[in-house]
């Protein structure tokens, strides 16, 4: 007769418990979180939720296959024990991820490592959505967030991290509820969400959903349409969806009495006219670079890892061909302060910008439309050809603010703009080919430009730590380059004068302002230094004021066209055009 077998004793337990312990493994009541090992390879939602320190087997061995596929590192690899190295790694995951770093395996990380599939659609409101949901409820809530006028960091991406937590108590606080981070029936009638959500039925247009950071044809001809409409649109029709272009698109929804969200719904794109679907896209060329993600590995990896560092930037691991969340985070960082789309991975503006473009065979033989060929003046050029295109503008009619002066700055690229929008051409700010033409103006030799290395600075501009890298030129929005060197540091930061000057102009934020904040500090001989995006200018620091080498002028902030910490720095030989900052910065040492 088959006897069963006795479950052990408590006091029989306890001493496994400290045997366990004597030699080093952790002793675990069995719970059904942490005992029995999965008999399948994959592990289900089941299996891997729940998982804590003192759990074993197959389900642990996968997290923590997860976890090195993920670029975090598994001391003593993946053995299907969740010891302290398991538990500190599954932490610094669950805080690359925004996530609550408890150590513990949540619904929310293992859904981010791979490891559970994603919900189903939603069946449920928004109503007790907190630090760790996910879905379409969540994705709901960061869009209302937005169109309340609240900045969630990332963007709707359906991830209940720390921004949208953040960003949901800042809305419940200025709404006077309490701040608790969590969807209450109070948040979700203030957010507008207390009504049931039901799909909505695919509208024919594919300009739906175009908002700000957005760039591309697209975007280009949401900008048109908006001139079209006899909305001034700052940088015409540039395909890059900035604060410029929010505001406009603002602008037509008051004008047409619409929800002034910001960004492209089913009723502006009508009024817009906006409507049939969207074009198919050219194909892209290739480049070995560009989908470079998470996971990726080899010698292209290596080169887009020295472009990042190149920069500064320290990065874990180095140059190791690995796409590991180090490198992500690295790129997103450099996307970030580029001004390019946040997407942690790598696409054509993020290969141009850091010079990783494969050379074509053959030369274009015709400029790219909308762009400035050579001999015709470019943004913050000086000299005679600059006054020949402004006598142009003024002689088609179009007034110059400060005449033919030979400075091409925002004043001449708005009378750019207002000519072409006359003659019905791509309005841009800049001398493109149909331009120049429709000016009649001829090409002429590049003037002279002052060389950097005439310019030499006493102090640093900003205090320890600090990282830069050399975006001289880059694009901005609005038909605008890079004309400086951005610094990036913690907020609070001391900058400093980097010269004996005296402060020739202070600049405050204000809404749609670019600079934000800053100061321009001028030499003897006419050379000037302009600082941006401070946070706070120092106290006693006005127009005239006498500055000295390695004073401090203010602190690192994000006023103005930016939402990341960093300063803005450009320097003017002698009072004239922009030189790259870069080499001068370098020679001293940015921090």
């Amino acid at each position: 007769m088959h006897t069963p077998k006795r479950r052990p004793t408590r006091r029989a337990r306890i001493m496994l418990s400290l045997a366990l312990a004597a030699v080093g493994v952790p002793a675990v009541m069995t719970t059904p979180a942490a005992s029995a090992a999965p008999t399948t390879a994959t592990p289900s939602a089941r299996d891997v939720v729940g998982l804590r320190y003192g759990s074993r087997g197959p389900a642990v061995k996968e997290l923590q296959r997860a976890l090195i596929r993920a670029g975090v590192g598994v001391v003593g690899g993946a053995d299907g024990i969740f010891g302290p190295a398991t538990q500190s790694s599954v932490k610094a995951f669950q805080r690359i991820k925004g996530l609550q770093a408890t150590g513990v395996v949540n619904t929310a990380t293992a859904r981010a490592l791979g490891l559970i599939s994603a919900p189903t659609p939603l069946q449920q409101g928004v109503v007790g959505l907190h630090l760790g949901s996910q879905g379409r409820a969540v994705t709901l809530v960061q869009q209302a967030l937005i169109r309340h006028g609240i900045t969630v960091f990332g963007g709707a991406d359906g991830i209940f991290g720390f921004a949208t937590q953040r960003a949901l108590i800042s809305f419940q606080r200025a709404r006077g509820l309490d701040g608790t981070g969590v969807v209450s029936l109070a948040t979700a009638r203030s957010l507008g969400l207390t009504t049931p959500t039901t799909p909505t039925t695919p509208t024919p247009t594919g300009f739906i959903g175009i908002r700000i950071g957005m760039r591309g044809d697209l975007v280009r001809r949401v900008q048109q349409a908006l001139l079209n409409a006899g909305i001034t649109v700052p940088g015409g029709a540039d395909g890059i969806f900035g604060p410029a272009t929010q505001a406009a698109v603002k602008r037509f929804q008051a004008a047409k009495g619409l929800e002034q969200t910001g960004e492209i719904g089913p009723r502006t794109a009508a009024a817009l006219r906006l409507t049939g679907p969207a074009p198919i896209p050219s194909p892209t060329p290739a480049n070995k670079y560009i989908g470079l993600r998470l996971g990726s590995r080899g010698d292209a990896v290596k080169d887009v890892q020295r472009a990042i560092m190149a920069t500064g930037m320290y990065l874990a691991g180095g140059a190791d061909g690995i796409f590991g969340l180090a490198t992500q985070n690295a790129l997103m960082i450099f996307q970030r302060t580029n001004g390019l789309i946040v997407t942690g991975m790598v696409n054509p503006a993020t290969v141009k910008l850091m010079g990783l473009e494969d050379s074509p065979s053959t030369p274009p033989t015709t400029p790219t439309p909308g762009e400035t060929p050579d001999g015709f003046p470019r943004f913050d050029e000086r000299g005679p050809r600059v006054v020949a295109l402004q006598q142009a503008l003024i002689r088609a009619g179009i007034p110059v603010p400060g005449g033919a002066d030979g400075v091409f700055g925002s004043a001449t690229a708005g009378a750019i703009m207002k000519f072409q929008q006359r003659k019905g051409l791509p309005v841009t700010g800049r001398v493109d080919a149909a331009t120049a033409r429709a000016l009649g103006l001829t090409a002429r030799p590049r003037p002279t430009t002052p060389t950097p290395v005439s310019v030499r600075i006493d102090a640093k501009p900003v205090e320890a730590p600090c990282w830069y890298g050399d975006t001289w030129l880059a694009p901005r929005g609005g038909g605008r380059v890079h004309l400086g060197v951005d610094i990036l540091a913690a907020r609070g930061n001391s900058v400093y004068a980097v010269v004996d000057g005296t402060v020739t102009q202070i600049y405050r934020d204000f809404p749609g302002s670019l600079a934000g904040n800053g100061v321009k500090i001028t030499k003897a001989d006419g050379t000037y230094f302009f600082y941006a995006h401070f946070d706070r200018i120092r106290r006693g620091i006005g127009v005239g004021s006498r500055v000295g080498a390695g004073q401090q002028v203010g602190t690192i902030g994000s006023t103005g066209n930016t939402v990341t910490p960093h300063l803005h720095f450009e320097v003017h030989p002698n009072g004239g055009s922009a030189v790259n900052p870069y080499p001068i910065v370098k020679a001293r040492g940015a921090c």
